[in-house]
This record gives structure tokens, sequence and C-alpha cells, in this order.
């Protein structure tokens, strides 16, 4: 085996070892054949495939849990999730929603509600910039 000096070297040995625990020990809870929510075609802005299959993933850990993450690295849509997975899991009841967003981003994501799904709003934006 060789030398692991570093976190690259380890994981780059045990990468397919590390797949297989990753999905074992958290199996997908939407696949790519399993029916998506008709309330994915009601949103603003259309998600990739993979944002439909986390949307619907999170959606159904709601019906599971009182609560979901979504982790990935910039850029991969994770506002979109966020959101469609909220108007998803509505079932298109009203709802009131909170969102533990890092203050750097607040302005943002408040004003991506608006371009994403109708009929939304958000409450005074100040409150979340106090202390």
């Amino acid at each position: 085996m060789p030398e692991l000096s570093t976190i690259y070297d380890y994981m780059r040995c045990h990468a397919a070892l590390l797949g297989e625990r990753i999905l074992e020990e958290y199996p997908a809870l939407h696949q790519f054949d399993d029916a998506v929510s008709p309330r994915i075609e009601g949103l603003l802005r259309t998600p990739f495939p993979a944002q439909t299959i986390a949307i619907m993933g999170v959606a159904k850990r709601w019906k599971k849990a009182r609560t979901a993450m979504v982790v990935a690295e910039c850029g991969t849509g994770k506002t979109l999730i966020s959101l469609g997975a909220i108007h998803v899991h509505s079932g298109g009841n009203p709802f009131t929603a909170l969102a533990m967003v890092p203050p750097h981003l607040v302005e943002k994501w408040a004003g991506s509600v608006a371009d994403i799904a109708r009929n939304t709003r958000v409450p005074d934006r100040r409150l979340a910039k106090r202390g």
C-alpha cells in the first residue's frame, strides 16, 4: 500500500470504499425513475434533473423527520432545492417556513424566494441582521 501522507492521498486510495459506505449509511430517498411531484412544474425556475431528485428527497425526508439539510458545493442550487422542497412538501396549502441562512446571503436568499415560487413573501429582512 502506498504511503498516505495527505488527506488527498487517503481519499484517492480509499475512494471506492468511502463511496460504498456513504451509500450504505445514507441511501438515496428518491431515485431517477421514481415519480416526481407535479408541483415541481409550478416552480418559476425549472430545476435540473439532479436538483429535482434532491427536492424530492428532502420532501420525502420531511415525511419521516422534522428536519433535512441540503449540503452541496457553491453553485449547485441549494436555494432552489430548499425552496422547491418546501413548495412540494406544502402540497399547495398555505405554510410558514423558517430558513437558516448565513448573514451575508440573507438578501440574496430572500430575493430568490420570489424568483422561484409563486405567491410567496418574505417578512422584514432587517430582523436577520441584528446581533
